[in-house]
């Protein structure tokens, strides 16, 4: 594990992430984030980018593949300072704890997919 990946798996984990299914998973108000910490690449320093993904028990079940099976999914690079980039996130996410919030906030995930039953929601 390179040192910025294990640096941010730590922030996560201090910002309150627990190990969900094998996820990290964030609670917020109503909604769950999960944030999945990938490499884009091999080597020493590859390149980081989180996956996140926000989920709300109003749409059973529960994702079992972590960020890819929730209902909101998002890729975010974390460029040369990985830890301010995810420091960055998560003051965006954990700000958007339920359903009305999420729905105002869609312009600020750029590049943001949402499946239909979640779409229905908003």
């Amino acid at each position: 594990m390179s040192v910025d990946r294990t640096a941010v798996v730590k922030l996560l984990k201090a910002r309150g992430a627990k190990a969900r299914r094998g996820h990290l998973r964030i609670p917020a108000g109503d909604l769950f984030w999960y944030v999945d910490v990938l490499a884009d690449g091999a080597g020493p320093t590859p390149p980081l980018r989180l996956e996140v993904g926000c989920w709300t028990a109003a749409l059973p079940p529960e994702p079992d593949g972590g960020a890819v099976d929730c209902p909101l999914l998002t890729d975010v690079r974390l460029g040369g300072d990985p830890v301010g980039a995810t420091t960055a996130l998560l003051d965006q996410v954990t700000a958007i704890g339920d359903l009305a919030t999420l729905r105002g906030s869609l312009a600020d995930l750029p590049g943001a997919l949402v499946d239909r039953r979640l779409r229905d929601l908003l």
